[in-house]
Parts: structure tokens; C-alpha cells; sequence
């Protein structure tokens, strides 16, 4: 598995399936934000996601994060070490949960 950043951003695995990610968030250019890519793809990992899912969802989770940034402190206006902070709220606009199951009285 391969993601190769920039902004663009792509991602391909050993058997030729790949993904491409258009961002295009100067911000994500700093120093450790590769880092907090990979650690959004290990807790991907760890919850259980593909190797592939996990890689394309990490791309996009981090972009959505940066985007997030940039709206409240400018394109350049954050830093790498904001980025883990904004993932949260950027799975909770673009994963939907399954609905929790209603209790029911027993009769």
C-alpha cells in the first residue's frame, strides 16, 4: 500500500487498485502532517477498516481536517499538531453511525 502526498493525493495497493484524493490544502504542507496521516490510518486499523479502507479514509479525514483549519485560522494558519484535534468533528460530518437501538418496555 502506497499513498503518495501532494495536492493530489494517491493512494495504490500491490494488486493496482487505486484511489486519487484532490485536497488541494497548502496548509497540510508543514512539517509532521504526514505523521498525523499515518495515525489516522493506524486508528482506522485499529477500529477495524481494510488496510485500503483505512488509507483512503485516513487521505480523506486528513484533508477534511485541514479543511476545517483553514476556514478558522486561515490556509496557513495551523499547525500539524491542530490536525488529530479536527478529526473528531470531520468523522461525525461524514460517517453516519448506525442509529442506536431503541429500548423496548417487555410487556
Amino acid at each position: 500500500m502506497v499513498a503518495l502526498k501532494g495536492a493530489r493525493t494517491f493512494v495504490a495497493t500491490p494488486a493496482g487498485e487505486s484511489w486519487c484524493h484532490d485536497a488541494s490544502q497548502i496548509g497540510l504542507a508543514t512539517s509532521g502532517s504526514g505523521d498525523v496521516l499515518a495515525g489516522i490510518v493506524a486508528g482506522l486499523l485499529s477500529r477495524g477498516a481494510t488496510l485500503a479502507q483505512a488509507a483512503v479514509w485516513g487521505v480523506f479525514l486528513h484533508a477534511a481536517a485541514g479543511r476545517a483549519l483553514a476556514r478558522t485560522h486561515g490556509p496557513l494558519g495551523y499547525l500539524a499538531s491542530q490536525l488529530p484535534g479536527a478529526v473528531p468533528a470531520a468523522m461525525h460530518r461524514h460517517v453516519r453511525a448506525p442509529a442506536p437501538a431503541r429500548a423496548r418496555r417487555k410487556a
